[in-house]
């Protein structure tokens, strides 16, 4: 009687063994990691590895300059931001508020700036006067639409997921999609906003956040930008993990407890004869493995990842250009860009400036007088850097393709590649930040669990999740 009570404990391990689902998660950035989280809560038994071909973190990179760390890419989040703000609770780090910074922001047109604010209590006066009282409105609509895109954290909570792009787009609100269609120069002079607000303010913004220009990007990727850089402060406030976002990924994989493989993904191949797929990568050492997995969900640009996709019936426009952005860090002394005027923390291109940079931030004092963080489209010279700095005790040159290189285009990528292959990144389509790589992270990871479990969308969420206004208070017991 006991040798048959083994017997049948040993088959009831084989079982769940055989059940337990191998799930492999290629590139361990900020969406990667929030995937392995996800995944993690969802289907607790899945074995779950992340496979890297670099350093851990994908492009939220550290950078040390002055004796002082730095990001070099996704700096700052919004507050409305609902699930930065949940993974960094569960990560065991902690907010910066930002709303206390000075605020000292100027926009600078190659020759002077036309619009200095060092941080005074009348700067929203000014702003205002400046540009005039249509920009008030602005915000408003930019609110409307975020609260829109809102919409996406209650029907994720509720299980809805998304095959693609464009129909989560439209089913959060058909204008987040129109918005997709048309560039965001068209659509701000369809709505009247003056020209001064988009050829200062908003050009500013979209090049201090993309390296990229209003009449090229869609309208949708620039509201995501302007309510992050113009409206944090008077629609909410802006904030940063203490000590830096960098943190996020490896703290968030941590608590997925998902495994770290150090190597890089050459070829993703559908198993011909079963419901599975054969992933080809390459170790640091040189050596060539084989693993088959029953889910891969892909969380790096395919574009830059040099990736193989054996699958039949592949989607188009997986692999879209990404923008090239070079990230400087001086440690050193900055000139003054206009003799006599006083140069604002942060500084934003005006369209026609036709500097050699894009913007620049200063990040406070170091050890040794200041740091500094440029964005350009091209390594700077000596020459150039010299004419800008009248002192440089030090450089750091984060060359990286940052972001997608966007265009108008009527047809948004798929998260479905096939089915129990995903492509996390498709969601960049729509907008490139850190709470837009999350949101695509739930939704894959949503994907995967109906694809093992045989569950659909519960179409009872719809009506109230589209009924609801969404913030940050209303989640934080939900999630």
């Amino acid at each position: 009687m006991a040798k048959m009570f083994v017997v049948f404990l040993l088959l009831i391990a084989v079982n769940v063994s055989e059940a337990k689902k191998k799930i492999a998660i290629v590139g361990s950035g900020i969406g990667g990691s929030s995937t392995a989280y996800f995944l993690a809560q969802l289907l607790p038994d899945a074995d779950i590895t992340v496979l890297e071909r670099g350093p851990q973190g994908g492009r939220l990179r550290k950078v040390t300059i002055g004796s002082r760390d730095y990001d070099s890419g996704g700096s700052i989040i919004h507050s409305e931001n609902i699930y930065a703000r949940y993974l960094t609770k569960i990560a065991g780090l902690e907010e910066e508020d930002l709303s206390k910074d000075s605020g000292s922001f100027g926009l600078y047109n190659g020759k002077e700036f036309t619009l200095n604010l060092q941080g005074g209590i009348l700067d929203k006066l000014k702003i205002f006067s400046h540009f005039g009282f249509g920009l008030k409105g602005l915000v408003k609509e930019t609110e409307k639409i975020i609260q829109s895109l809102n919409r996406i954290y209650c029907l994720q909570n509720n299980k809805v997921s998304f095959k693609d792009v464009s129909a989560m787009l439209e089913t959060l609100d058909p204008l987040l999609l129109k918005l997709t269609q048309h560039s965001m120069q068209d659509v701000l002079r369809d709505a009247g906003i003056s020209d001064k607000i988009q050829d200062e303010l908003l050009t500013g913004v979209t090049h201090s956040n993309y390296n990229q220009d209003i009449d090229k990007i869609p309208a949708l990727v620039g509201v995501i930008a302007g309510y992050i850089s113009t409206a944090g402060g008077v629609v909410g406030n802006l904030w940063r993990v203490r000590r830096g976002n960098h943190q996020l990924p490896p703290k968030v994989l941590e608590k997925s407890k998902a495994k770290l493989v150090f190597a890089k993904v050459t070829k993703i191949e559908k198993n011909p004869d079963a419901d599975n797929f054969h992933v080809t990568m390459e170790t640091p050492e040189k050596a060539v493995t084989t693993e088959t997995y029953d889910s891969v969900v892909v969380a790096t640009p395919l574009a830059n990842a040099d990736i193989k996709l054996a699958v039949s019936g592949l989607p188009q426009g997986l692999k879209r250009p990404m923008q090239r952005t070079i990230a400087t860090f001086i440690n050193g002394v900055l000139k003054d860009l206009v003799p006599g005027s006083r140069n604002p923390n942060d500084i934003f291109t005006t369209r026609g400036a036709d500097g050699v940079f894009s913007s620049i931030g200063n990040k406070g004092k170091a050890d040794k007088d200041f740091n500094y963080k440029i964005f350009s489209k091209r390594n700077l010279t000596q020459d150039e850097l010299d004419d800008l700095f009248e002192k440089i005790n030090d450089v750091r040159v984060v060359d990286w393709e940052a972001y997608p290189k966007y265009s108008v285009d009527k047809d948004l990528p798929s998260f479905s590649i096939a089915d129990g292959l995903y492509y996390l990144n498709s969601i960049e389509s729509a907008g490139s930040a850190i709470e837009m790589s999350a949101i695509g992270a739930k939704n894959v990871a949503l994907l995967v669990y109906q694809h093992f479990t045989g569950a659909s969308n519960p179409k009872d969420m719809y009506t109230m999740c589209l009924k609801k206004k969404t913030r940050v208070s209303d989640m934080k017991d939900e999630l």
